[in-house]
């Protein structure tokens, strides 16, 4: 595998590794969706409901995405869909289907969002959002490491007293929940490739591989870095329940973070030269197959078996 062609993604990392751990997985899943990308599955109202957020709150997704500025609404009465039909000859604006609740509520959290961004001196421009960074992983030059940084650099406020941070926006709908895979109730269970990955990718950038990085990473900044004086924040914002909600979660960084980076990339690798190695093999497990987007594989597993 070319890895400067084909870099590693804290989203690939997750697709083989859970807290460092192996998944159940499909090779083929993997490379048509991950890798060769020729293959996308269809989002999900989660989905869905964070791209939307991302892009109100932001202005827009990660690079290369389409912004999500709506999203699926209450069914028009027949009364509506007539008087729309008539706008529409008319070249007037359509009337929108009514807005389901937890639309309603992410609306209000992208409005809380803004609030607090100007109460915690955040900054947030069309330059410091969805900042791509690549970097040669210190253990092999031959592969690169890729991340898109929600908002970097910027300050914040914490405790009445100013720092540096990089900041990725979470949206789940319940922000005390300390089950599955986004158990934010219960950080300390989270897997924080994302936050190891990003932290590393700013110490590592190469200012000759990512030109555009030159003005948003000042002196200033820079020595921030190396002091290890940068934070690495999630900011979860809730959209179920009456209360509306978000959270602060400061990863930190240190050598035992780094070291399992390194063994994460490490094993990632290994797991995509077998891959490779076996033409993509499938794994025709139910659990994996019933969300896979391709429809056409003849290993397809269709049947639930307990």
């Amino acid at each position: 595998m070319d890895f400067t062609k084909f870099p590693i993604n804290q989203s690939l990392i997750r697709k083989y590794l859970h807290n460092g751990e192996e998944r159940v997985f499909c090779h083929r899943n993997i490379y048509l969706t991950s890798i060769k990308r020729s293959i996308r599955g269809e989002a999900t109202m989660p989905m869905l409901y964070g791209k939307y957020f991302e892009s109100k709150a932001l202005g827009q997704t990660a690079k290369g995405e389409k912004p999500v500025l709506d999203l699926p609404r209450k069914k028009l009465t027949k009364a509506i869909k007539a008087e729309n039909a008539v706008r529409e000859d008319e070249g007037k604006p359509l009337i929108l289907g009514e807005k389901y609740k937890d639309h309603e509520r992410v609306d209000d959290q992208v409005n809380r969002f803004k609030a607090l961004v100007n109460a915690k001196r955040i900054i947030v421009t069309d330059a410091n959002v969805q900042v791509p960074i690549i970097a040669r992983w210190e253990k092999d030059s031959d592969v690169m490491l890729r991340g898109e940084l929600d908002i970097f650099p910027t300050p914040i406020l914490v405790v009445d007293e100013l720092k540096a941070a990089i900041i990725d926006l979470k949206l789940t709908a319940n922000i005390h929940s300390t089950f599955g895979e986004y158990c934010y109730g219960s950080p300390e269970y989270l897997d924080l490739i994302q936050a190891k990955m990003y932290h590393y990718l700013v110490r590592s950038a190469d200012i000759n591989l990512n030109p555009h990085l030159d003005q948003l990473i000042t002196s200033s900044v820079k020595r921030l870095i190396e002091q290890n004086n940068v934070l690495f924040m999630l900011w979860i914002f809730n959209y179920k329940g009456d209360v509306l909600e978000d959270k602060f979660i400061n990863v930190k960084w240190d050598g035992g973070k780094q070291a399992e980076l390194h063994e994460s990339i490490r094993k990632t690798i290994a797991l995509i030269e077998d891959g490779e190695a076996q033409d993509w093999p499938t794994n025709p497990v139910y659990s994996l197959c019933k969300n896979c987007p391709w429809k056409e594989c003849p290993d397809r597993d269709q049947i639930q078996t307990v």
